[in-house]
């Protein structure tokens, strides 16, 4: 009876024990854990904010290899710094902020945002994504980025073209306005005519070509198909934006459909 007890006593010593270990093990890990998070989102910061790019020198290794779809991949520190480099170039006002981060064992995963105005165009963008960090002895090895990019060029201007089909056309109206009308001109399609047509049904775009020395201009319309564009013109839309022009052109304007072939 006395052994038996011996070994049950044994046995609760050593789960106790295994718990203990696990426990602490577990609890110094955590510990790591959260320390070599905040050594990364102040690297990172002290990087992309601050141009500090020595900041990642313990942090990510040397043969570090990112990926940075739809771009190509990223191979090595050096490589890193100078895309880093490149975007404060671009962004000199590039602001990141790590909003979250977790890690568990060698994997971190961490959610951010950038806010920044791009120097050819003075826009201010903001955009949101996701990174994920491969860890090997307190260095990142791999790394998964992914943005919102597509927010990020619509914000700056850009926009989604669909592709051509054998029914998509261009109707070009050609008109010719004294040069010093170009002005006035342009404020009256700025203004008007492409509020009044960007929202028609098979409308894709509205483009307008300008030579400011003769005064002859160009405006394309981008249309789904035919029946779209006599629908347009038969429904008074066009005639009335025409008659804002009254005493602007010098000649009766020339329209031209033609048939979209190329689109790049």
């Amino acid at each position: 009876m006395r052994t038996i007890k011996l070994i049950i006593s044994a046995a609760l010593f050593v789960i106790a024990a295994t718990a203990l270990f696990f426990f602490v093990a577990g609890c110094g890990q955590q510990a790591g854990n959260e320390k070599l998070k905040a050594a990364y989102i102040q690297a990172s910061q002290d990087a992309y904010n601050k141009g500090e790019m020595n900041a990642l020198d313990t942090l990510v290794a040397a043969d570090v290899v990112r990926h940075n779809p739809p771009e190509p991949d990223i191979k090595g520190l050096d490589a890193y710094k100078k895309s880093i480099v490149e975007i404060r170039r671009v962004y000199p006002d590039f602001q990141l902020t790590t909003n979250s981060m977790i890690m568990e064992g060698n994997t971190s995963a961490s959610r951010w945002t950038v806010e920044a105005t791009e120097t050819s165009t003075g826009k201010q963008v903001k955009v949101t994504g996701c990174v994920m960090y491969q860890w090997v002895n307190g260095k990142a090895v791999e790394c998964w980025h992914h943005g919102d990019y597509l927010g990020m060029f619509q914000q700056l201007g850009y926009k989604m073209s669909p592709p051509i089909t054998e029914n998509t056309l261009a109707r070009v109206t050609v008109v010719r306005v004294k040069p010093e009308k170009v002005e006035e001109t342009l404020k009256i399609y700025r203004e008007s005519v492409v509020p009044a047509v960007k929202s028609l049904k098979g409308m894709r775009g509205i483009y307008l070509l300008s030579d400011f020395k003769t005064g002859k201009m160009l405006s394309i319309g981008i249309w789904d198909s035919e029946a779209d564009v006599i629908s347009y013109e038969q429904s008074g839309v066009s005639q009335a934006q025409l008659d804002k022009f009254k005493g602007l052109f010098t000649a009766k304007p020339i329209r031209e459909l033609y048939t979209l072939t190329v689109q790049e």
